[in-house]
């Protein structure tokens, strides 16, 4: 391996990029961390020399680390600004400084590539081809962009993510309009420099593509220890900038040395923006640091680590990592623009900026942390990670396995990975297909916009020419329906026999199996197992979203755009070289299918090939041609939607007799359900003076829109206490548009037993004016408890000594029936350290922490436990787990169960403070306010984190 003048290896890799530039290809140098995508770009300008190229970046922060200057500035931009600004007449209005430099420079370079917003480059390639009086891209200079797309993505508000979807397919750069003309020399590095370890390069490759499998979880998540205290010489890295200045203030207020206060002066066009130090700098003997500039000297580059020996007002002595010791006083950093002086592009001084050269750094932000280094890590993972990327550009700071150290263990929402780019970047490096087998696919769904949940998918297969399977399924999304439900008619209840996501997509796999994928609303899909079924591998192998291929199928719903997409394929129009198809599916696991009444009809047809017994009597019930030829599975069919139906509170006789005369057109034979549960009206009971009321579902109330303004105003109306949300004791009704939603509201009235009404008989009951809200029942008054009638046959007498000793049968302890992977569902609340632990995503959460399988029913092949808080209950879950003999475990022996499961592995569930907390309750009620009834994610990234 040849060696360069400055002691660099040349690499192929390098030799390859090196070759591109001197050519003047446009060039995207891109690999994971640690490949030397800097030193690269480094020795091409040296070699080449700096006089017409101009260095960018999109953060003020990126553009420092590497000499230049960001976007906005360079181009003159303002915040705010889009494409549309740089037309004629639009608000840009570049200075004769800007024209200069644009019209001068022959390179541009643009590092952190992956934050480049799309409508940011093509706002660059407008402003080039305007001043350049060029059509070529970015009129006619050079490019070369620097960055591992699968690091810190693009920022877009929640006000902006419409765009990227419509105007432009995505928001990274290479959706732009610009992307589609530009010529780009793709650079893939791969050997990696800043790590040795072979394990840890492996984890970090799956870390970054965001699909980590057990093995590495598990390695990772051995270097876990919540206690924790980093070491002096340590550096702790947290996503949120209010953590890292908590953990910086401490560590300096426990140092016993004097401290000392600087604050930066500022002159001309400058402010606390234009650098990378603090504005005002509390530091003292014994404070660690890091180094903002490059010793000219050689003794340090902006980025060292070290630690103050001896302070003062005027100058700092840091003993550096590396052995040295330097005094350093305070350092001007001059703020310029770019500027073309003696036909040279250079920086014109408009400002400075006086203050030392370091910063606190026993902590530091992950977004400052890019492009670092860091020898002895610990990640506070308190503030989660809220972006794609975030965790990878985390982890992979660190040199060894060794030296990193986490606060928690790694959890699926910790590693994000945008899979569009996992997508592309598998694609490029993948072989040709040599499939003949595609599945088109397309999903709708509820969008919260903060979260989004599947209700609809539809997928046709396409297999050597012809359509060999064409099928689809309304989903439970788990949340309310919003708009989706009234634009597709839903009635309440409607979705109550639905599989979740989890319960259709072994099915689809079987289809698919094979199969390149190209779908239509991929990203919903894959946003939905954030929120809908957290974790839930897809297991699509690597196709493409109909964006991708730059294609548009027709129709309004899924089945029409999944047919759209197949036609496309049978007639050429669509053509795949690349991608990998979807591995062998399980042939074990049972998948599900729900076509309602109230629904278009719809194609179910399955590959008779790939489908199971128990596909195919799912398929038949909903009009599958293929005949089922075992009754049992058939039976299975209907134990499984009248326990989903159970759980959800909307199990009706209607619906049990529908699909018992289903199953016996599609195979004659005698067939069984589980007994029906009828809600009686209970509104005059529940609806007294005082009563607290929440609302879940509703699009009108009583004929208008009801805001909370409204619903206070309406409750007060008739004495009742309006509440935005459910909780254990603040709430005593909840007033449902659809009686089976799942919505966080709809869970935590469940959990606890909250009585739900529907929204007709709230409207009936407020209508009914000689009916208005009476006095509060008398304590004790058995009236204000929902009545739920299980039907069965009228017991005799002896059957309630028979009902409890049946239950006594089945109650076991944990210790004997839960092991890994054990499906547990709930009834009632959970408690682990006197923390509440609510029903839905959280629960699910905490399951996955301690092994087991979290599920919302207990049915009769697809769940194994039943934790109650009452054994001898009569509602539906009580009922189904004695019908199919399941094992119950009581809540209290779980709790203890789990608790030393916790302490086992040191999870961060783990409270000093073991007794009951009073406000868990209230932490349910705070979390449910959202309109959407759904838990905010993270929010992106703002000032606070950079």
């Amino acid at each position: 391996m040849a060696v360069s003048g400055e002691g660099i290896h040349l690499t192929d890799e390098f030799n390859e990029a090196l070759s591109a530039l001197r050519g003047g290809e446009n060039v995207l140098i891109t690999g994971n961390a640690g490949t030397g995508k800097s030193t690269l770009l480094r020795l091409y300008l040296d070699e080449r020399g700096t006089d017409d190229v101009i260095v960018t970046a999109p953060t003020g922060v990126a553009a420092l680390n590497v000499g230049g200057f960001t976007i906005h500035r360079a181009f003159g931009f303002r915040p705010g600004y889009f494409p549309d600004d740089l037309k004629p007449g639009g608000k840009w209005r570049p200075s004769a400084s800007v024209n200069k430099v644009l019209s001068a420079i022959n390179v541009l370079v643009v590092d952190e590539i992956s934050m480049v917003r799309a409508d940011l480059f093509d706002m660059m390639d407008i402003a080039l081809r305007s001043i350049r009086r060029s059509e070529e891209p970015f009129g006619g200079v050079q490019l070369i962009l620097v960055g591992d797309l699968l690091q810190l993505a693009p920022v877009v508000t929640d006000g902006e993510r419409e765009l990227f979807s419509t105007v432009w397919e995505s928001p990274y750069y290479f959706s732009a309009k610009a992307s589609e003309r530009l010529r780009l020399t793709e650079i893939n590095l791969t050997t990696v420099w800043r790590q040795s370890d072979e394990t840890f390069i492996e984890i970090l490759n799956e870390v970054r593509e965001g699909s980590v499998g057990e093995g590495a979880r598990e390695i990772l998540n051995s270097y876990v220890d919540p206690d924790f205290v980093p070491p002096q010489d340590w550096v702790t890295l947290a996503s949120r900038n209010r953590r890292v200045e908590a953990i910086n203030k401490q560590r300096l207020e426990a140092l016993p040395a004097e401290k000392f206060v600087s604050v930066a002066v500022y002159t001309g066009d400058a402010d606390a923006k234009s650098f990378n130090g603090s504005e005002e700098l509390t530091y003292a003997r014994g404070a660690r640091v890091m180094t903002l500039i490059n010793d000219y000297a050689g003794r340090f580059v902006n980025g060292s680590f070290g630690e103050i020996v001896e302070a003062s007002a005027d100058e700092i002595v840091v003993s550096l990592d590396n052995g040295e010791q330097v005094a350093l006083g305070k350092h001007t950093w001059e703020i310029g623009r770019p500027q073309v002086a003696d036909g040279k592009v250079s920086s014109a001084m408009v400002g400075t900026v006086t203050q030392f050269p370091v910063n606190l750094a026993w902590a530091i932000t992950i977004h400052k942390s890019q492009g670092q280094t860091i020898p002895k890590l610990f990640i506070d993972l308190s503030g989660g990670t809220s972006q794609d990327g975030q965790f990878y550009v985390a982890v992979s700071r660190a040199v060894s396995l060794e030296n990193l150290r986490l606060s928690a263990p790694i959890e699926a929402r910790h590693i994000r990975a945008s899979n569009q780019l996992v997508r592309r970047l598998r694609r490029s490096s993948s072989a040709t297909v040599e499939t003949k087998r595609f599945l088109a696919m397309s999903v709708d769904g509820v969008d919260f916009s903060v979260s989004q949940h599947v209700a609809l998918v539809h997928a046709v297969v396409v297999d050597d020419g012809e359509i060999v399977a064409n099928f689809g399924s309304w989903i439970n999304p788990a949340a309310d329906l919003g708009d989706f439900g009234v634009a597709h008619s839903i009635p309440a209840g409607g979705l109550a026999l639905a599989p979740a996501l989890g319960d259709f997509w072994p099915l689809l796999l079987r289809q698919a199996e094979g199969a390149v994928v190209i779908g239509h609303n991929l990203a919903m899909l894959e946003r939905t197992v954030r929120h809908q079924e957290k974790g839930m591998a897809l297991n699509l192998g690597v196709g493409y979203d109909t964006a991708e291929l730059n294609f548009s199928p027709d129709g309004s719903t899924p089945a029409q755009q999944a047919t759209s997409i197949a036609e496309a394929l049978l007639s050429n129009r669509l053509s795949i070289s690349r991608g990998q198809v979807v591995p062998p599916a399980d042939r074990e696991r049972e998948g599900a299918v729900f076509l309602p009444t109230w629904a278009p009809r719809t194609n179910m047809m399955l590959d008779a090939r790939k489908a199971t017994e128990s596909d195919i009597a799912w398929a038949a019930l909903f009009g599958g041609s293929l005949v089922p030829t075992d009754r049992n599975e058939v039976q299975e069919c209907i134990e499984l939607m009248g326990a989903w139906g159970t759980s959800r509170g909307m199990w009706t006789t209607e619906m049990r007799d529908e699909l018992l005369e289903r199953a016996k057109v599609v195979l004659p034979g005698g067939y069984d359900a589980p007994p029906v549960v009828v809600e009686s009206d209970q509104s005059y009971a529940l609806l007294y003076e005082g009563a607290r009321v929440a609302f879940t579902g509703r699009k009108n109330l009583l004929g208008a829109p009801a805001d909370d303004e409204r619903l206070a105003e309406i409750c007060a109306s008739r004495g009742l206490v309006y509440k935005k949300s459910v909780s254990k004791t603040r709430t005593d009704v909840l007033v449902a548009g659809d009686p089976a939603s799942m919505s966080r509201k709809a869970q935590n009235a469940r959990e606890f037993g909250t009585p739900i009404i529907t929204q007709e008989e709230f409207e009936r009951w407020y209508a009914d004016s000689d009916r208005a809200a009476g006095p509060a029942p008398a304590a004790g008054d058995s009236t204000v408890a929902p009545e739920t009638v299980i039907e069965t046959e009228s017991p005799a007498p002896a059957d309630d000594a028979v009902r409890k000793s049946v239950s006594a049968d089945l109650i076991r302890d944990a210790a004997d029936v839960l092991n890994p992977g054990t499906r547990v569902a709930f009834r009632g609340s959970t408690y682990v350290f006197g923390q509440l632990i609510p029903q839905g995503e959280e629960l699910q959460k905490f399951c996955s922490e301690i092994g087991l399988e979290f599920k919302q029913a207990i049915t009769k092949t697809r769940s194994d436990v039943l934790v109650t808080d009452d054994p001898e209950a009569e509602d539906g879950k009580g009922l189904l787990a004695r019908r199919y003999g399941k094992p119950m475990v009581t809540s209290k022996n779980f709790t203890a169960w789990a608790e030393a499961q916790v302490e086992a592995r040191t999870s961060q569930y783990v409270s000093p403070d073991p007794e009951p907390q009073p406000q868990a309750a209230q932490v349910v009620e705070e979390v449910s306010q959202l309109p959407s009834e759904e838990r905010v994610p993270e929010p992106a990234v703002t000032e606070d984190q950079t």
